[in-house]
């Protein structure tokens, strides 16, 4: 019985930490970015985007429509808010297109 609630307890603590993992955006192939500056301005926000890409050195071209051209290769802008430490913090995922 001991050993019964032990795997149940061990499946739970598993499927808990992949949800977080998958939701959190750091997967394979995923541009994670954290902006110094809050955007509510869809436009100011795309620009800030297109700006820190450049400065790490990356080809970047805004389609319209949530979708980038970073490097020749599709992604789509998946914005969170996350809240560390009881302060709201604006996560910029950018997946790509094929993942998505």
């Amino acid at each position: 019985m001991g050993i019964v609630i032990f795997l149940l307890v061990l499946a739970a603590i598993i499927t808990i930490v992949y949800s977080i993992y998958k939701h959190s955006g750091y997967q394979k192939g995923n541009i994670v970015l954290h902006l110094d500056e809050w955007y509510k301005d869809y436009n100011k926000y795309v620009k800030a985007i297109e700006s820190e890409l450049e400065e790490q050195g990356k080809e970047v071209h805004y389609r319209g429509d949530f979708e980038f051209e970073i490097d020749g290769k599709s992604y789509i802008l998946h914005p969170q808010i996350v809240t560390t430490f009881r302060v709201p913090n604006q996560r910029t995922i950018l997946m790509p297109k094929d993942k998505s």
